[in-house]
């Protein structure tokens, strides 16, 4: 009777461990997300763009867009579709969407474009990534 119940407790022993390295090695190629906030400052002024709207593009996969709105004070928070809070980590290519004034650009046309921006940042595995970033006014 021993060697059945030992056989038993083999065999589950075996099943938990299996089962333990699938759950481990499914981890390991999950998409890492951690938040991004930030502020966007006119260089020309120094003062804090009040409106628009901030992406970030992650290089490994474009198809991940985070994007967030420009508040009042100049912050942004990203958040990516589907995945809620935070941008996938890696090397990300930036964009500045801000709506025209009076029928005149508030930035450089170049800063809507993840192309011709020239805005790239990396985000790391940490609580928090804080970037400031810097935009020229008109076609400069």
């Amino acid at each position: 009777m021993r060697t059945v119940s030992s056989s038993v407790a083999s065999l589950w022993a075996l099943i938990s461990l299996i089962v333990c390295i699938l759950i481990g090695v499914s981890g390991c190629g999950s998409a890492n997300f951690y938040p991004v906030k930030g502020k966007v400052i006119v260089y020309e002024t120094g003062k804090y763009l009040t409106e628009g709207e901030v992406r970030f593009q992650p290089v490994s996969n474009s198809s991940l867009v985070a994007t967030g709105k420009i508040k009042p004070n100049g912050t942004f928070s990203l958040e990516t579709p589907g995945h809620g809070e935070g941008v996938l980590e890696g090397a990300c290519r930036g964009a500045v969407l801000v709506p025209p004034r009076n029928g005149q650009p508030v930035v450089a046309e170049r800063y809507r474009d993840f192309d011709t921006s020239e805005l790239r940042y990396t985000v790391t595995a940490r609580s928090e990534n804080y970037f400031i970033i810097e935009v020229r006014r008109g076609d400069k």
